[in-house]
């Protein structure tokens, strides 16, 4: 039986935002099956990847965004275009007939997640709960001065997740936007609605929208 791809793997939906999430690391047959619907250049990036895990874990998580988003367009997998702004934030080519579908994609360890969202910006990053040997220094370089100091006060033990919570809300403003990190001036949290959410025990994740 086929995977229903437009639900399957929801972690919530709401107001024409959808976040799904997926394991990746399933047996090789499951990865080669979800992965023929990849293009040439695709398979190219996943064979200069070092790791056969970490070439296992891109084709599923490719081939998870095609079926997801040919499911929504009601397309073939492999007839899914994409195409790339300036700083390689990708997006449906302009090829592509149907509704105007954004969406946004992360992965960390074994789980994906893809965010959906129609007529609107949106992005998405989790991350696993692991320590973070620099995040002290991070922080001060990359959270605001007001949110570094309410970081900074937390009990050391708190530290590991609230600043990966926090990473993630940058990560995914950063995405949304197309732009890195370093540019804060582009974000006006007045025009966006952020979420915080699990993909899984031992995850954070973060999803923002545009209002």
């Amino acid at each position: 039986m086929t995977p229903d791809f437009r639900n399957d793997g929801l972690v919530f939906e709401a107001d024409g935002l959808q976040v799904l999430a997926f394991m990746l690391d399933a047996d090789q047959d499951t990865v080669n099956q979800i992965g023929l619907c990849l293009n040439e250049e695709e398979g190219l990036r996943a064979l200069r990847l070092r790791l056969r895990q970490d070439q296992r874990r891109f084709v599923a998580t490719r081939g998870h965004l095609r079926h997801v988003l040919a499911a929504r367009l009601g397309v073939c997998p492999s007839d899914v275009e994409f195409e790339y702004e300036e700083l390689g934030k990708p997006r449906l080519s302009q090829r592509m007939r149907g509704p105007d579908l954004r969406f946004s994609i992360s992965r960390s360890a074994d789980v994906a997640v893809i965010a959906l969202a129609d007529n609107r910006d949106v992005g998405v990053d989790i991350e696993v709960i692991l320590p973070v040997p620099e995040a002290d220094q991070i922080a001060s370089l990359c959270l605001s001065p007001s949110e570094y100091q309410s970081y900074a006060a937390l009990e050391p033990e708190r530290r590991p997740k609230d600043f990966l919570e926090r990473w993630t809300r940058l990560e995914a403003v950063s995405k949304a936007l197309g732009c890195g990190l370093g540019q804060p001036s582009l974000w006006n949290e007045e025009d966006w609605t952020v979420t915080g959410f699990v993909p899984k025990p031992g995850y954070v994740g973060t999803v923002v929208v545009r209002n």
